[in-house]
């Protein structure tokens, strides 16, 4: 029995595989039928005598087993000489991080005839329902909920320690002031790059960039909500005389009052006002995300 997981959501697919290696040990004693392997270092022939051995222990087998993909020897003998490996009553999990083309041929037979399951990144509405799933039953208000997600996106290995640390801090409820005071906002320099992008009406560009944001795995609900967050804090350090006051990230404030000095005070409110419009369209279902992301780049 062969069961391959991949794509980029490594954090979910290290807790599937936990949770399978989990269930086995505890019908499996011995451990001596349980091994973690990288395809980069073997040969097959020798894995595939050592996987359909008689166990000793009478016991399945369980071969967690990385990097299939990148040894092109290793996969020509899985394609040619594998069939006694797909018949066999052991289980070999084949993991792969990142996305696999679908033209690959060992790809094909295993959507054919294994267990294949994908981990892509969890769109924002997932990731919330993660989050509370993950608190446990603490409770978390919805303005913290959200700016929790505005500030660490898709990064579950990340947010599974703001978690911890959100819970280890509160009290009862996990508040929006908790979150501020705890989690800095992650931001990539494309995001930046996009917004000067937008200010110089560079429209080409900012769409270049947002496709290059998904392309590396970003959701485009994430990147609308990046970008919006981005100009509640050039909006918020516009005309003001002393923006250490509010209290951002120094990095962020940097970058914001560099890029405020592009706008004007009535072009910054319009577009926030566009912001807001679009967000609660893509709230109440009206629009989708990607629409509502093409429209803010050529409205503004």
């Amino acid at each position: 029995m062969i069961i391959l997981f991949y794509g980029k959501d490594s954090y979910r697919l290290k807790e599937k595989i936990d949770e399978i290696v989990k269930e086995y040990r505890k019908k499996h004693n011995s451990g001596f039928n349980l091994k973690f392997l990288n395809a980069k270092e073997i040969n097959f022939d020798d894995f595939k005598s050592d996987f359909l051995s008689i166990s000793m222990f009478q016991e399945k087998k369980l071969f967690i087993l990385n990097n299939v993909f990148s040894n092109v020897k290793f996969k020509e003998g899985l394609l040619e000489k594998g069939q006694s490996i797909f018949d066999s009553m052991n289980i070999l999990i084949i993991v792969e991080d990142g996305d696999i083309s679908s033209r690959d041929k060992l790809f094909s037979l295993l959507k054919e005839k294994a267990k294949v399951e994908g981990f892509n990144f969890l769109r924002i509405d997932q990731i919330k329902k993660w989050v509370k799933k993950k608190l446990n039953k603490r409770e978390i208000e919805d303005n913290a909920l959200n700016k929790l997600v505005e500030f660490v996106g898709n990064d579950l290995w990340r947010m599974s320690k703001e978690i911890e640390k959100l819970i280890n801090y509160s009290e009862k409820t996990i508040k929006e002031k908790d979150v501020e005071l705890l989690v800095s906002p992650v931001f990539d320099n494309n995001i930046f790059d996009t917004i000067d992008a937008i200010a110089r009406r560079e429209k080409k560009i900012a769409i270049d960039l947002i496709k290059h944001h998904i392309e590396s795995g970003d959701a485009v609900p994430y990147i609308f909500s990046m970008i919006a967050f981005q100009f509640r804090n050039i909006l918020s350090v516009k005309n003001i005389k002393n923006p250490e006051v509010l209290g951002m990230n120094p990095y962020v404030l940097r970058k914001s009052i560099s890029q405020a000095k592009n706008f004007s005070m009535e072009d910054l409110k319009r577009i926030y006002e566009r912001i807001v419009s679009l967000d609660t369209d893509i709230k109440t279902g009206r629009i989708s995300p990607e629409i509502a992301l093409d429209f803010l780049i050529l409205d503004v």
